[in-house]
């Protein structure tokens, strides 16, 4: 992978990528931010979901790029950081800034210098997969499996029922049908031919996440109404395999 700061090589400032799981020296970019604002109102006796176009805006995201590098090249590299506005690799382009702390541990005349960038802007990518429409694991008419490469190895919370609302009353509240949103976790692995069909997928299935409207999501023989708020953390477990827990809330 080439990694550039303003469209400039960190190999330039004789900085090498030193990925931290052994794949990957910039971590953070399949990562799915939480949705910020509000999400639902709690009207007493339901939940109402937010989930027009409007309703639906992301929270930021942090990119952290981890490298080696000579101390003598040390404050050149870290000046070009904390200079860059465009973060780039092989597959994307970023937009960035550097605020937070960076990071240095010596070891001899090197360093391992962890850079973090925080993108303010998600841009997520027109949906071009064909839904095929059936299969044990769907949302909507998106088979996991087939169209997105995704699997899912445990499933948690599937028939649960969701807490009480409940009303401040000066007496006990003694209604017990009105009901809570809940949440369905799923356990899921993501495989690709190579890092940038991973890359390509995961952008596609964080643009069916965060597509307007209450989705459906289809686990065997259960279907549930659902949207989606939290976010997601990838693990990058191989070249072409990642990781990730999914939180559905049922509405």
């Amino acid at each position: 992978m080439i990694y550039k700061l303003n469209n400039i090589s960190i190999s330039s400032f004789d900085a090498t990528p030193s990925p931290e799981n052994g794949h990957l020296a910039l971590s953070g970019i399949l990562d799915l931010p939480k949705r910020i604002g509000a999400t639902e109102y709690n009207w007493g006796t339901s939940i109402e979901p937010f989930v027009d176009a409007e309703d639906i805006e992301l929270d930021g995201r942090t990119l952290t790029l981890n490298v080696a590098i000579r101390k003598i090249d040390l404050d050149a590299f870290k000046s070009a950081c904390v200079a860059c506005r465009e973060l780039s690799f092989d597959y994307d382009t970023f937009q960035v800034i550097q605020k937070d702390e960076i990071k240095v541990d010596i070891v001899g005349d090197y360093c391992r210098v962890s850079v973090p960038f925080w993108q303010n802007e998600i841009v997520l990518p027109e949906i071009t997969v064909i839904p095929s429409g059936t299969g044990e694991y769907r949302i909507d008419n998106f088979n996991l499996v087939k169209d997105l490469g995704i699997h899912v190895s445990q499933s948690g919370n599937l028939l649960n029922i969701a807490g009480r609302i409940d009303v401040q009353t000066t007496e006990l509240y003694t209604r017990t049908n009105y009901r809570g949103t809940r949440t369905i976790d799923l356990s899921c692995s993501m495989a690709g031919i190579n890092f940038g069909d991973i890359y390509n997928k995961m952008l596609q299935f964080h643009s069916l996440l965060m597509s307007p409207g209450i989705h459906t999501l289809s686990i065997r023989n259960n279907t549930f109404p659902v949207y989606f708020k939290d976010g997601l953390t990838a693990n990058i477990i191989a070249e072409n395999i990642i990781n990730f827990t999914l939180r559905a809330t049922v509405a």
